[in-house]
């Protein structure tokens, strides 16, 4: 039971305090340290106008307490944010507290100091911008409940209720302004990552058949032969071209080719395993790169399966176009071939691949 609850108050606290930021884990990153700094440049400034408005004027006991134990406080934060980078709950409710009182403290004694509350606006829309929606809300409601009891305890607001009802309209309608901008500026990272993620996808996917190319075919046999050898496990590479592709080019056009191609692509596709790595790598070339369960036969297995699902594609038929495919197998065993490159294990496939060609077409051949 006490598990429970203890459970049901963080998740209460991180919904208050939400320590993941709005527009993901990397713009987080650093944005504490930054809102240190400037907490700290800001309190120099203000200390640098309390002593100028000191020689001309003595200035209440409760503002000079104030200001000394905001810089304190904002001295310590820093230093605890730079020893202790990572966000804690508790750092993040003092901080948005004390933030969005200051302003209203220091207007507490009205006069010139009134002004003060204009920082209001400033940490409020500072926390919005940093750290999200939940902290604008929090850090807006803390401000103008500190507002209102000046306008309930203050000699000099009790006399200026319109202007100090006014800064808390205005807080309420920055609030509301601003929570429209986070909205649009979330939109925006989510609409442009996808975009982003897209691209990504273009560059590594063929365009024609949406399987991995030859770029993104190399980088993933460089890291599939790597792991290989750190596990001792065996990996075949097969390759195989479509025999007859350059026929339904030449006598009904590069559009059947496309559509050839295409249809290769889903039919081999749904052969094979999800984690076997199936990609088109130029032309009418494909291959296939599958970690081998108990030896050689299981990628010959493969390979027979391939050969007979594109002998079975009759999308040509009326055209009397005879469509096959030639094989070659490339088998990597870390214990015999340790030092085996990529490059050099497409080499082998290819090189098995023109066997079955010479064999006869229509068969697979594996690599010595």
């Amino acid at each position: 039971m006490a598990s429970i609850l203890a459970a049901s108050g963080e998740s209460v606290v991180e919904r208050l305090l939400p320590l993941r930021h709005w527009l993901g884990a990397e713009a987080g990153r650093n944005m504490e340290q930054g809102q240190a700094r400037t907490r700290l440049i800001c309190t120099l400034v203000a200390l640098t106008g309390f002593v100028l408005a000191s020689l001309f004027a003595d200035l209440p006991d409760a503002v000079v307490l104030i200001s000394i134990g905001y810089t304190l406080y904002a001295i310590a934060l820093a230093i605890d944010i730079d020893r202790r980078p990572a966000p804690s709950h508790w750092r993040r409710g003092i901080s948005v507290v004390f933030d969005n009182v200051i302003g209203s403290a220091i207007a507490y004694s009205g006069g010139g100091f009134a002004a003060y509350v204009g920082f209001n606006f400033l940490t409020t829309v500072g926390w919005g911008l940093r750290f999200g929606r939940h902290y604008l809300f929090l850090a807006t409601a803390i401000a103008i409940a500190a507002m209102a009891y000046n306008l309930g305890a203050s000699p000099y607001w009790q006399q200026q209720l319109i202007f100090g009802g006014s800064i808390i309209f205005g807080m309420l309608a920055t609030a509301a302004n601003c929570a429209i901008l986070l909205t649009r500026i979330r939109r925006g990272n989510q609409r442009l990552a996808e975009k982003m993620e897209e691209v990504a996808q273009l560059a590594s996917r063929d365009a024609l058949t949406r399987l991995p190319n030859r770029l993104h075919f190399h980088e993933r046999l460089a890291q599939t032969l790597a792991a290989a050898t750190r596990s001792e496990r065996q990996v075949a590479l097969l390759l195989f071209d479509i025999d007859g592709f350059k026929s339904v080019n030449d006598t009904l056009g590069h559009e059947a080719g496309d559509r050839l191609l295409q249809e290769v692509a889903q039919r081999v596709g749904r052969r094979l395993r999800q984690a076997d790595t199936f990609a088109r790598i130029g032309g009418d070339e494909f291959v296939v790169l599958m970690e081998l369960q108990r030896d050689h036969l299981d990628a010959i297995f493969v390979a027979e399966n391939v050969i007979k699902v594109i002998g079975e594609i009759d999308i040509f038929r009326d055209a009397r176009v005879r469509i096959g495919a030639s094989c070659g197998i490339a088998c990597f065993t870390p214990s015999r071939a340790q030092h085996l490159t990529p490059s050099e294990m497409l080499k082998l496939a290819d090189r098995a691949m023109y066997d079955a060609k010479r064999a006869g077409k229509g068969c697979y051949r594996l690599a010595r």
